[in-house]
């Protein structure tokens, strides 16, 4: 699903990258949107849930103003990244 939702957003000029050597729980990638925003996104898999230390990460992260979406399925990721990059679904 990551693997979709990134070729997707690329099509869609949004490129990312994947978090690698940061701190513990981080999410799994940052896409990089118009007007020098980012996302940050964790993805699972139907039914997944995140670790106790992905939740602390999270929150962490939210305190210093940087929301988390975790995405369980390549559709909502779509509807999301519409609703980023235009305002609307």
């Amino acid at each position: 699903m990551e693997a979709a939702c990134r070729k997707h957003a690329l099509a869609m000029g949004v490129p990312s990258f994947k978090i690698q050597g940061g701190a513990a729980g981080d999410p799994d990638r940052v896409f990089l949107l118009p007007g020098e925003r980012s996302w940050l996104v964790e993805f699972k898999t139907i039914g997944g849930r995140l670790s106790p230390r992905q939740v602390v990460r999270h929150l962490e992260l939210a305190r210093m103003g940087q929301h988390v979406t975790v995405i369980y399925d390549t559709e909502k990721f779509k509807s999301l990244l519409r609703v980023r990059l235009f305002g609307v679904d």
